[in-house]
């Protein structure tokens, strides 16, 4: 079995795993479900696999935020996707904690829980709508804007349906919808249909009639391309709504009342398109966003859920080509979720005429199928997979297990294995404290440029809180400030939290012990900082309404350690004041970090700020320093060189000011003031140290580095890494760094590439980055890249340890393998002697095997020792008299090679199992391929030659 086939396989496997278990859950409530069925040992039975493997692959998609684990005796999984509630903690103690807690979630089941993302993009537009519902009375009117196709008509359904949960309106209140759009032309028609009329109010009102504000009172009214109204139409609806008292149309006299809860909905500008009269009486309005603007993890979502309707409206299986799937991912919707429904609905019909005409059993949806419009966009799809044309791909693997990866939760993970490994003392200090570092800055990359859930109004509401929060702490605990750029770091990894949950408080009881430690240790490295956080979260967790943990307040301190906000204040503090958003924190930052010690504080100068208000930044920031006599202002350019004329002449300070601020200037200052230099020295010297210069630089020496990249995610990233570095075969000046795709997909934003000369990317993804060359690991094993790895690694390794490279790949991949193929067998034993096994096969064949064939036979030769130590299965070999007359030199070889693996574990090989060895060697075949009899069972092996008793 080739590298390719196994992984596939192991792939394959954990998804049946997962499937197995959302199976056994369908349709049950937590109370109604036997967790017998959901431990290692009972789906292991069910999926003919060990229990080791089963414990394995559990425990993965556990750390992948795909499982709930339930630690009872014997420990289950739940799968996370099919409990019916958002607010499952990771951990249970037991059984009766996750059933308490399932009780208590159902009570409160949201109505928007089954909506493509109500955690994520539309997390904010659904908080606000629930707040307009329970506002007393009749509710706060509510403005949904948004393009064409974006799920408004949806979003108002499930307010109603939300309404009616929460006993918010009458049981008898109703959902009344109206498209305004069919009005534009008629407006007296949308006044007698909203009031109402009298007899006789117009030519063929023959009797009263009641309006859509009687039908729709104690219930929900929903106007949909509220902007296609009239003024005049729009003036009578601003009248009913300040009042809450109607006239019908021809009757002036008697009054009318309603309590309605208005939903208004609208493609264009509120701002232009309604009167100010009626737009003042919508204290509400939620932006939409368009699917363009919706996460890629969503669109997925969308695709799968319009084909699984698909499925059931057919009712035949339902796949689609990789290629069609990726178009529809790429593509740019301009109606939107509408568009996009629409589109696979015209590919399903013509899908199902060719099942039809074919007698398929499924329906196949290829590139061909949908809309021409869609598949002549060259500007789009040029980035298309043609190669992948063919592949079909069944629903449940559009989704991996319906999730993505949770990276605080592998943060977390990463952190505490950091720390239990400086424990052991297997990391010192500073090691674990860089590692851990790198680690967040890497959940830093993916909170930049992931941004997927992020730019919100949730991530502003959070920004402006740790704005406040900033200024409020710094007067009170004499802290720096956090720089805008902190400060949104901060929002981000805060809006993450909120919206895939903080790690759980059961999975932090159960760790309580290694995380006070961890607490503990960095309160030995900087107390204040630690009691600087102590003061933040309590104003944190009243405000955003999180349940935050003490790994949310180490995670926090990790975060101003990584601001370099851990450092005892300089003897002349340095403030950067420069234009632009950004550009004075980023230098700030920058020189504090590389210098070790909280030197600079930075002032940004937002292009649209009034210079009134920056120079009074100063002079607050200059009122409230402490013991301290001097201090340096740094500049950039235009009215901040003349920035002395404004600051009070009274402050007790000697203040110097440098203008033309760089990085290196800053560098330069902070050198110097480190050093003890007086104010008049540091800026004499920065006066001679700003002149230009220029110097050619044609090679920076920096360590080298290889990366490992997977599609699965960090943690197999991380397994390659470890299979690479045991395959060296001496101590190389090289390091070997796992990275998620993600960030390596934006790699101006990691530090990794500042810090190492990346020469290689190893892994399973190519993501093309500039510059650096990819071999994937089939490529080494098939040898079909080894030029270029001879070019990448030649200075480091001679050619013979370029093979031994590859071999201790295959070996260590082979062993990999093995780990989850033998039950019994240890794999680092048995594969000393299979090594040695095909190293003297070679050696007596004189010709060496490919590395294809070597993990095949690795993995064939240990399955087979296996095999016959536990005697399960009898083997058939085609013509194994014919084989014994003429292969006989070959027997006696290869029973002379396995000689000292027979002996040791007291069995004998049978010719049959040599006769499959010689064709996987000679031949090059598959050993599945060549044995599909070898599962075959002694009774139906003497009926298939003709002996029956």
């Amino acid at each position: 079995m080739d590298w390719k086939r196994s992984r596939t396989m192991e792939k394959k496997t954990k998804r049946q795993l997962y499937e197995l278990i959302e199976k056994q859950m369908n349709g049950k409530q937590v109370r109604d479900l036997n967790l017998d069925l959901f431990c290692a040992r009972s789906l292991s039975e069910k999926m003919e696999i060990s229990r080791n493997l089963a414990s394995q692959y559990l425990n993965e998609l556990f750390y992948q935020g795909l499982l709930i684990k339930i630690g009872a005796h014997p420990t289950c999984f739940l799968a996370r996707s099919k409990l019916l509630n958002d607010g499952y903690a990771s951990v249970y103690a037991n059984a009766e904690d996750l059933r308490i807690q399932a009780e208590q979630l159902q009570e409160k089941r949201s109505v928007f829980s089954d909506l493509i993302g109500s955690s994520g993009s539309l997390h904010y537009a659904i908080e606000q709508c629930k707040a307009a519902m329970n506002y007393p009375g009749s509710g706060l009117a509510v403005l949904l804007h948004g393009p064409t196709g974006s799920g408004k008509s949806l979003l108002a359904a499930k307010l109603y349906d939300y309404c009616r949960q929460q006993r918010l309106i009458a049981e008898k209140g109703q959902l009344i919808t109206v498209n305004c759009a069919e009005y534009s032309d008629n407006p007296d028609f949308f006044l007698t249909s909203l009031f109402g009329y009298t007899k006789g109010a117009y030519t063929g009102a023959e009797k009263d009639s009641e309006g859509l504000l009687t039908l729709a009172d104690q219930g929900l009214l929903f106007l949909d391309e509220i902007h296609s109204l009239t003024p005049e139409c729009q003036e009578k609806l601003f009248l009913f709504m300040d009042k809450g008292i109607y006239h019908r149309v021809g009757d002036n006299q008697k009054w009318y009342a309603s309590a309605v809860r208005f939903v208004f909905a609208t493609t264009e500008n509120p701002d232009q398109a309604l009167l100010k009269t009626l737009f003042r009486r919508i204290p509400i309005v939620i932006q939409i966003p368009s699917l363009k603007e919706r996460p890629l993890t969503e669109k997925r979502e969308l695709i799968r859920h319009i084909l699984e309707g698909e499925e059931k409206k057919f009712k035949m299986p339902v796949r689609i080509s990789e290629s069609a799937y990726r178009l529809l991912e790429q593509h740019e919707f301009r109606h939107n979720i509408g568009e996009l429904k629409n589109d696979i609905q015209v590919g399903m019909a013509g899908a199902y005429m060719k099942a039809i005409s074919n007698a398929s059993p499924t329906l196949d949806l290829h590139i061909s199928d949908l809309p021409s419009a869609l598949v002549r966009n060259p500007l789009q799809n040029s980035g298309l997979d043609q190669g992948s044309t063919s592949r079909l791909l069944p629903l449940n693997e559009l989704l991996p297990y319906g999730g993505r990866e949770n990276r605080y939760l592998l943060f977390y993970q990463a952190a505490m294995q950091n720390y239990e490994r400086f424990q052991k003392h297997e990391l010192t200090l500073d090691t674990f404290l860089a590692t851990t570092t790198l680690q967040l800055e890497q959940y830093v990359d993916f909170l930049f440029f992931n941004n997927e859930n992020f730019n919100s109004p949730q991530e502003e509401i959070v920004q402006s809180m740790l704005a406040n929060i900033n200024r409020l702490l710094c007067k009170k605990l004499g802290m720096p400030e956090l720089s805008n750029n902190e400060i949104k770091i901060l929002a981000r990894y805060f809006t993450d939290l909120m919206q895939n949950e903080p790690i759980s408080l059961v999975e932090q009881r159960r760790r309580s012990r290694t995380i006070q430690d961890f607490q503990e240790t960095l309160k030995s490295v900087n107390a204040k900082l630690v009691s600087i956080v102590e003061e933040i979260l309590p104003l944190l967790k009243t405000g955003l309404n999180l349940s935050l943990g003490s790994f949310e307040e180490i995670t926090v301190t990790l975060f101003f350690l990584y601001f370099n906000h851990g450092y005892q204040p300089a003897p002349i503090p340095v403030v950067i004041m420069a234009h632009g958003y950004s550009i004075a924190s980023g230098i700030a930052e920058l020189a504090n970090q590389l210098l070790h010690q909280n030197i600079f504080t930075a002032i940004d100068m937002p292009i649209e700020s009034h210079f009134e208000t920056i120079t009074n930044k100063l002079k607050q920031y200059l009122s409230e320093i402490r013991n301290c006599h001097e201090i340096i202002v740094m500049v950039d350019m235009g009215s901040l060189e003349g920035i002395q004329k404004y600051i009070d002449q009274t402050a007790d300070l000697d203040i110097g000011i440098i203008n033309n601020v760089t990085t290196k200037l800053a560098l330069d200052v902070g050198a110097m003031i480190m050093e003890g230099n007086s104010l008049e020295a540091v800026l004499e010297n920065a006066k001679q140290r700003s002149l230009p210069n220029y110097v050619i630089v044609k090679n920076r020496v920096r360590p080298k580095a290889i990366l490992t990249v997977c599609s699965s995610g960090i943690g197999i990233a991380g397994k390659i890494a470890a299979l690479v570095e045991n395959s060296f075969p001496k101590k190389m000046d090289l390091t070997v760094i796992p990275i998620a795709a993600d960030t390596l997909q934006h790699r101006q934003a990691s530090g990794i590439f500042d810090k190492y000369n990346v020469i290689l990317i190893l892994g399973t993804l190519n993501l093309k980055p500039q510059g650096i060359p990819f071999i994937s690991i089939e490529d080494i094993i098939n040898q079909s890249q080894s030029d270029q790895l001879q070019e990448k690694l030649g200075g480091l390794m001679s050619k013979q340890e370029l093979v031994v490279f590859t071999q201790n790949l295959v070996r260590n991949f082979s062993l990999d393998n093995l780990i989850d193929y033998l039950t019994i067998l240890n794999p680092e034993k048995i594969i000393v002697y299979v090594e040695e096994i095909l190293e003297q096969i070679q050696k007596q064949l004189e010709f060496t095997l490919s590395n294809n064939i070597l993990i095949g036979l690795y993995l064939h030769i240990s399955c087979l020792i296996e095999r016959l130590i536990i005697d399960k299965r009898f083997v058939y070999y085609l013509n194994l008299e014919q084989f014994e007359a003429e292969h006989g030199d070959f027997i006696a070889m290869i029973r002379k090679v396995f000689g000292r693996v027979c002996r040791a574990y007291n069995v004998e090989i049978p010719t049959a199992e040599i006769g499959y060895l010689y064709n996987y060697i000679y031949q090059g075949e598959s050993v599945e391929k060549q044995a599909e009899c070898v599962e075959t069972s002694k009774s139906e092996l003497m009926e298939s030659v003709g002996f029956t008793e």
